[in-house]
């Protein structure tokens, strides 16, 4: 399988997993050229991404990224390179640039991705070509579709393809893998209509077929089998239960509640799972017995013409069930209410269980993770859940209100709804993933909301507007929005009118469509590929009316996280925000307030300040002004010196930098000299430059007193021997002034108050310090809501648990960090660790998508804590000592706090340009990929580690 050009969709590895159509019936328009003879084949690049990448280039079509595109038009520019439209099966049109090095390489360019280069080789990677009496007989037969019709799709015959009763001449077959598995890619032709396919031969009674760019479909050889794969067909042909009685059985009176479900080889009922003791038939009523663990239970049923059946534990009292919806819109359900604001909100424990259909204990993945979104905290909660060997699983997780979480096992994903104090159970069958299976709390909701599915999950928006923000103005653009929510709703009313919907249902279900038309509107400026300007002004979110702001039950709603993200990150809610670190005389009355008492040294620096302040009165206020006049500018600057200054060592500054001043000629000397994209617009020049003229020569050299090299180290040391309360001033600052800003652009509702307590609790999670009594009344005054107040002391005692907790666990190492030079660094960390697979994580506290993939390592790690793989974790002077020294404890492996310098080579031998960074060290210590790319799952690495494990 060729997989060349990136997309921002990660590819999966199977290659039997994908195939694709290239059915063209048109001739291509080429203007009388064609692509030379030495561009056909198969061709490679070594990404470096854990991948190979690999393109074909055919007569009739180019494929990569399991996407087969048709020549349309074919051309020549002045240089040589060759351009050329394709088209794929969805008539989706690619313009591609192709300029041939050599006669075995190339340069190609697709779309808006970059010119990559490529060199031949004669076969595919681990692949051989083969004739159609290599591929065994189990996947030349006819083949029928597993979507419930049993249509004969294709036969694969000696010399021909028969695909959807047309037939093809086999051009092509390459055999992948041929020493591991069956997997085969045909080329077939009929005139000018070609098809690729991979095959994945599982067995000798199912085939994976993939074709038109998407995720393989799955074939049977005979009518009778199931449309999903089974072990064992023996026992599935022969099974005690008749296939009548078989399948998920829903009640019959049109809520389409799940009951219980028969399968060929156990049932599940009341939430377990039984066996087969016998089944046996008088008449027409059936007797099943069922065991479990030594209990029995029989149920009756009894096949109807409808094709529903009856069933039930007393002959006499059978209920009629259906395998298939039924509809009766005008149904009315007991206790049917719907969510009140009084008592929604609940600081409770909810539990998600289940049973997970086929699991056994040879499967290779134990868990699952269900990820907690939190309104209060603005943050996402992941928990673990582990999964027995017969597939049964539960977790219980804390949480504030009813709301859906996002639910990812092997094999299947999904939201539910769950609510606190209450437990939500969910039969999951990996072979009907589309069929919502839920009993007990919350079961109808769950139910009803499966049927919805279509809607929600619409993703015409993003493909037909969304990607074209650029293109649209802000009020046609929410023209589009309320457009796209109109279809919605005319989907929405079209299953009302249709099918039973629960009230609970229809409330939720309106919150969640009106919530996210609301966030979609927001989000202009971030689908936007201009991020250096915001559109978005007040006027533009006026249609806000004050009940939308101050809906409390939008929380159960998913869109509605999303609109107070986007609501507090509007350009306008935050710009203008600045606070100042305080000063030297600032923070001695911070202190002073706390009863913090200085020591006489620290009096004597204070009473200089206080003095220097006096007698400098005049200057210091003329830079004040050109300060506030100047500002964004000088942000401007600020930004780009500190991008500077992180790439510096210590000898490079003291180069460019005096005091708190600098040189501006050498700044840009060492900018240029490491070619660093960074330039100084001419108005930043201007300013620069005027910055120069403010004070008089004898004022700038009274000011310069302060910033001696004796007055610097003094100030420093007091500044850093209380961080700790200047980080609290500040967040205390930007979330007083942020409050205030809140109120005045969306006024005091429960929004804007969510807003206010995520920026309290945010700072809490962040900084991994908890408030302190003083600080946790004042910030529970800022808020009116009492649940909202509540949460932050809950928030808040919850950091206090979990540093008190952390104290007592050690499974994670502070390595004082080793006595070298800067540049050695990290050959003496790895040399500790030689023998074994060393993974290591460049890591900061502050850094949120850092400490996002530290919680998803968490359940490999645990995984592969017996083997030969260590974890380090490497960062700098950027994580405060306090809040790394109490999160640490909370991540298990080695831990290193490097010098500014240190951290300099480090990133300059690694090219590290953010943060997270990864890095793999075999067990000699060579680094055998300097750079990793993040997988939401774990499957990657997984397979990554367990490489390099084994050699």
């Amino acid at each position: 399988m060729n997989k060349s050009i990136k997309t921002p969709t990660r590819i999966g590895i199977y290659l039997f997993m994908f195939f694709m159509g290239i059915s063209y019936a048109q001739e291509s328009k080429s203007n009388n050229i064609a692509l030379p003879e030495s561009v056909f084949g198969e061709w490679y690049n070594d990404s470096g991404n854990n991948e190979y990448n690999g393109l074909l280039i055919h007569r009739g079509f180019i494929e990569y990224n399991y996407r087969a595109l048709m020549y349309q038009d074919i051309r020549k520019d002045n240089n040589g390179i060759i351009n050329f439209d394709a088209k794929d099966m969805q008539g989706h049109t690619v313009s591609h640039q192709l300029e041939v090095l050599t006669k075995d390489s190339i340069k190609l360019k697709a779309g808006d991705y970059p010119f990559i280069t490529y060199v031949k080789h004669k076969d595919p990677l681990q692949a051989k070509r083969v004739t159609i009496s290599d591929v065994p007989n189990a996947i030349k037969k006819r083949w029928f579709t597993t979507d419930g019709k049993n249509n004969l799709e294709f036969t694969v015959e000696n010399e021909n393809i028969t695909f959807r009763n047309k037939t093809y001449g086999i051009e092509e077959i390459v055999h992948f893998r041929p020493n591991q598995t069956g997997e085969y890619r045909f080329i077939v032709k009929n005139e000018n209509d070609y098809w690729m396919f991979y095959f994945k031969n599982w067995d000798k009674h199912y085939l994976q077929v993939g074709f038109n760019g998407k995720f393989g479909d799955l074939y049977k050889a005979d009518k009778d089998y199931p449309d999903y794969r089974i072990d064992n067909m023996s026992a599935y042909l022969n099974s005690k239960m008749p296939k009548a009685l078989r399948g998920n059985w829903l009640k019959a009176d049109g809520s389409n509640a799940w009951a219980f479900s028969f399968y060929y080889d156990n049932a599940i009922l009341d939430k377990a799972i039984w066996n087969y003791k016998s089944v046996t038939k008088k008449g027409k009523l059936y007797t099943i017995t069922l065991q479990q663990n030594g209990t029995e239970k029989t149920m009756y049923a009894k096949l109807n013409k409808d094709k529903t059946a009856s069933f039930g534990t007393h002959k006499k009292a059978l209920v009629t069930y259906s395998t298939s919806l039924l509809n009766n819109p005008n149904l009315k359900l007991a206790n049917d209410e719907i969510y009140k604001e009084e008592t929604l909100f609940k600081a409770d424990s909810a539990t998600y269980s289940g049973i997970i259909r086929g699991f056994t204990a040879q499967s290779k993945e134990k868990t699952g993770m269900v990820h907690v979104g939190n309104v209060f905290t603005g943050k996402q909660e992941s928990h673990l859940v582990k999964i027995q060997d017969d597939g049964r699983f539960s977790v219980t997780f804390p949480m504030y209100y009813p709301q859906q979480v996002y639910v990812r096992f092997p094999n299947y994903n999904a939201s539910v709804f769950v609510e606190p104090g209450k437990e939500t159970w969910q039969f999951l069958n990996p072979n009907t993933p589309s069929q919502g299976l839920f009993a007990g709390d919350n079961a109808q909701l769950n139910t009803d909301f499966y049927s919805l599915l279509f809607i929600v999950r619409d993703r015409s928006f993003y493909t037909d507007v969304a990607r074209h923000v650029d293109e649209l103005s802000l009020e046609t653009y929410k023209e589009k929005c309320f457009a796209f929510y109109n279809r919605q709703i005319k989907k929405r009313d079209s299953v009302i009118n249709t099918r039973f919907l629960s009230n609970k249902t229809r409330q939720v279900f309106d919150l969640e469509l009106g919530y996210n038309l609301y966030q979609n509107i927001l989000s202009y400026d971030i689908y936007s590929k201009d991020r250096n300007s915001s559109k978005i002004d007040r006027d533009y979110i006026s249609f806000i009316t004050p009940e939308i702001y101050n809906n409390k039950l939008a929380v159960v709603s998913s869109g509605y996280s999303s609109f107070i993200n986007r609501l507090k990150f509007l350009d306008f809610t935050r710009k203008g925000i600045s606070v100042t670190h305080p000063n030297t005389i600032e923070l001695a009355e911070l202190l002073k307030s706390e009863n913090i008492a200085l020591t006489d040294e620290e009096k004597e620096w204070v009473a200089f300040y206080k003095k220097y302040n006096e007698e400098n009165a005049t200057a210091l206020k003329k830079l004040k002004d050109f300060s506030e006049k100047n500002q964004d500018v000088l942000n401007g600057i600020g930004r780009k010196i500190g991008s500077v200054y992180q790439k510096m060592t210590e000898a490079e500054r003291k180069e460019v930098f005096v005091g708190s001043n600098f040189k501006f000629e050498n700044l840009n000397t060492f900018i240029k000299s490491k070619n660093l994209d960074i330039t100084f617009s001419d108005e930043e020049i201007a300013v620069q430059n005027a910055n120069k003229n403010v004070l008089t020569q004898e004022e700038k050299d009274r000011v310069a007193i302060i910033h001696s090299p004796e007055n610097n180290k003094r100030n420093r040391a007091f500044l850093k021997k209380y961080k700790t309360q200047v980080d609290a001033y500040v967040s205390n600052e930007f979330i007083r002034i942020q409050k205030e800003q809140i109120k005045e652009i969306f006024g005091t509702n429960f929004s804007s108050e969510l807003m206010i307590a995520q920026d309290i609790l945010g700072s809490i999670s962040r900084n991994f310090i908890p408030l302190t009594d003083a600080e946790l009344k004042a910030s529970q005054k800022q808020v009116e809501h009492p649940f909202i107040a509540n949460v932050i002391k809950i928030e808040n005692d919850a950091m206090k648990a979990k540093i008190e907790a952390n104290k007592s666990k050690t499974d994670f190492v502070l390595n004082e960090t080793p006595k070298t030079e800067a540049d050695n660094i990290f050959d003496v960390i790895v040399s500790k660790y030689k023998g074994k697979v060393v993974f290591i994580d460049f890591w900061a506290t502050w850094c949120g998508p850092c400490r996002s993939g530290i919680k998803k390592m968490k359940p490999l790690k645990e995984e592969l804590k017996d083997k030969d793989l260590v974890f380090v974790y490497i960062t700098n002077p950027s994580s405060p000592e306090k809040t790394y020294k109490n999160m640490i404890p909370d991540i298990k492996g080695e831990h290193y706090r490097v010098s500014q310098d240190e951290w300099n080579y480090l990133a300059s031998k690694f090219k590290i340009t953010g943060i997270p960074h990864y890095t793999l060290v075999n067990k000699k210590g060579e680094v055998v990929k300097d750079k990793i790319y993040f997988a939401s799952a774990m499957d990657s690495f997984k397979k990554l580690f367990e490489e390099e494990l084994e050699k």
